[in-house]
């Protein structure tokens, strides 16, 4: 969504409905139209503007009610219909101006196919484009297109290019909610080659921060003294003082809001969303199993289905209008960048479920409303730290894969080992290319160290002496944030380099696809975590999975966890009352727990590799910290 059009809305005709956060509030004067852009209605609004384009008296005028038709829906994520309206725009425009808008628009149909070279290639020269606005959408337009290709250097120089032309302080603060969600999702090792990038002191700037709040982890002094240095190195920077000044701030559910009858429940979705309406069908799915099931037991709440589509700027019109329509309670939305939209909003009036989980920097004051719940790595990482300290493990390695995924994983075990009172020894990120990981193990393991004096003894005393490497003695436990594959090779080679006694621990990534014995027998003695829609055997008797699993082909599958997700976000919402009240609810992604911070804590099952065999064990946790409860981990 631009942010910098809410900036110019001023110019807009007083008498219409205000639109806060539509993309297009410079330049939509139509009060007709505003109003059906506050209805939902973006098609409605368009076609108001292509027959006032009809009516026009001179070219300019028509081609930019034609263009502004295209803009809005474009800005709402109707890639279609948008491309009909920019086909009826002539080649041959009135002005440079209107030439600009055109291009820009290109780019836009470029961006929802998902051709980001030729989005790029399609945008004019931003040193060519007079208008502050359109300097803005060429700028946001190629922060789109470097997602897509997964660049952050270049996004991150489009967003701060963004920034530039912002003035409105509400919308310069989401800009840098924009940024810094850009950043949270980065490896540590992406960000920490992102500072060898001579871009000037604000890319710097906004990098060192990223680093910076993520080396102090969940301690909530080190936060204050990584940041505050940073406050000291960077004290012009366009982030500081307010916005790293909400780094502090903490989350945290208001029970006082539960009291309320909830009788009808909005839920929003991406079901038309490219890349998102396979999952979003399954959670959609698993909600609506679990809510009939509710409705043939007892009188529950209506639910009404809200399509988000691809564009997490829309979600919040579709939120607003959720409330208009009576919702007393709100599930959703489910990518990160539409749950950041929603709850850093100034209005959350009801209940608000999310189905993926931010950094709390992007929750506005209203987030006493919001629960955030969701199937984040990061769980199953804290509760591998959990059973390591139930368990007495004081000092762990990591094997980790060198992705976000690894980094997320191996920082949240980090973080939760270090409260837990415990330590990371070694952390070591294990290459992509190949499965011999014998260097990464003999480090880890300090087993060089131990061929070296070895050796040194040997020539001292002139005498070839019998040896059998050792490994270092401050370690009792091991951390696998990798994949099936890795912790295959892992495993083995842990056992050839002398560490068969220390126990393994992984998350549900290192479980085999299928059941084939031979080749997981490779994973024997790994224990790891997994929701209990997947390990606990008594749910196969439990009517509401019988019912998923009967109706749902892949519901047996990669899936699964999904209608398992949908159908908790029902339990959850329909039970704010007792998980407010402390109560831990049993579910089917885990045994559901609200924290003081607004997440729910996942608790899950256990099972380990024994002969090639899948087997359950007893779940082990140590006791809960207030620390823990109390920060946020992402």
């Amino acid at each position: 969504m631009l942010l910098l059009t809410s900036a110019l809305s001023a110019c807009a005709t007083s008498s219409a409905p205000p639109l806060p956060d539509s993309p297009m509030n410079a330049r939509i004067t139509d009060p007709d139209a505003r109003r059906q852009l506050q209805l939902g209605n973006a098609l409605a609004a368009a076609n108001i503007y292509s027959q006032r384009a009809l009516r026009a008296s001179d070219p300019a005028t028509q081609q930019d009610f034609l263009l502004i038709a295209s803009e809005i829906l474009f800005d709402r994520g109707l890639a279609e219909q948008a491309q009909e309206k920019l086909d009826q725009v002539p080649m041959e425009l009135a002005s440079i101006e209107l030439l600009h808008r055109r291009d820009i628009l290109v780019a836009k149909s470029f961006i929802s196919e998902g051709d980001a070279e030729s989005a790029l290639a399609a945008l004019p020269d931003v040193m060519e484009v007079d208008s502050a606005l359109n300097r803005g959408r060429v700028f946001e337009t190629q922060a789109q297109a470097y997602e897509i290709l997964q660049d952050p250097d270049n996004e991150l120089i489009a967003r701060i290019n963004l920034e530039g032309q912002l003035s409105d302080p509400a919308i310069v603060e989401r800009s840098h909610q924009q940024i810094w969600r850009l950043l949270a999702t980065q490896s540590l090792s992406t960000l920490r080659s992102m500072t060898t990038n001579v871009r000037g002191d604000v890319y710097q700037g906004w990098i060192e921060l990223a680093l910076a709040y993520a080396s102090a982890g969940m301690d909530i002094q080190m936060q204050q003294a990584a940041v505050g240095d940073w406050q000291r190195r960077f004290p012009a920077h366009p982030a500081n003082p307010e916005f790293v000044t909400a780094l502090y701030s903490g989350g945290g559910f208001d029970s006082d809001i539960v009291s309320q009858n909830i009788e009808q429940i909005a839920v929003l979705l991406p079901l038309s969303g490219r890349k998102t309406a396979v999952v979003a069908g399954a959670i959609r799915d698993g909600l609506v199993a679990a809510h009939q099931q509710a409705s043939s037991l007892q009188t529950a709440p209506t639910l009404r289905f809200y399509d988000v589509g691809d564009n997490s700027g829309y979600v919040r019109t579709a939120y607003r209008n959720a409330i208009a329509d009576g919702a007393d309670a709100v599930i959703g939305p489910l990518t990160k960048e539409a749950v950041g939209a929603v709850v850093s909003q100034q209005d959350l009036p009801v209940p608000t479920i999310t189905l993926n989980t931010i950094e709390t920097v992007a929750l506005s004051s209203e987030a006493s409303k919001v629960i955030q719940f969701g199937l984040a790595p990061e769980d199953e990482a804290i509760a591998a730290a959990s059973r390591a300290a139930g368990l007495g493990y004081k000092n762990a390695i990591i094997f980790q894969t060198d992705d976000s995924r690894g980094d997320r994983e191996a920082r949240a075990f980090q973080d939760a080992m270090f409260l837990y009172g415990g330590d990371v020894v070694h952390v070591a990120v294990l290459p992509a290319d190949t499965y011999d990981y014998s260097s990464q193990i003999k480090e880890a393991l300090s087993i060089d160290e131990s061929d070296g004096r070895f050796r040194s003894l040997s020539s001292a005393i002139g005498e070839k002496l019998f040896f059998e490497p050792s490994i270092r003695n401050d370690v009792d436990v091991i951390f696998l944030a990798v994949s099936n594959e890795q912790a295959r090779s892992v495993r083995t080679q842990l056992d050839f380099f002398y560490a068969r006694q220390l126990t393994r621990l992984g998350t549900s990534r290192v479980a085999g696809v299928d059941d084939d014995v031979k080749k997981n027998a490779d994973l024997n003695t790994i224990y790891y975590p997994d929701a209990p829609w997947v390990l606990r055997k008594s749910l196969n008797d439990d009517p509401l999975k019988k019912q998923i699993m009967a109706s749902f082909d892949n519901a047996d599958g990669v899936y699964g966890k999904l209608y398992a997700l949908g159908a908790d976000a029902y339990t959850l919402v329909t039970n704010l009352d007792k998980i407010s009240m402390g109560e831990r609810l049993q579910g089917y992604t885990g045994d559901l727990e609200l924290r003081a911070d607004g997440r729910i804590q996942r608790y899950l099952d256990w099972a380990q590799y024994v002969e090639g065999v899948s087997q359950n064990v007893k779940s082990i946790e140590a006791p809960a910290l207030p620390s823990l409860r109390a920060n946020v981990i992402n």
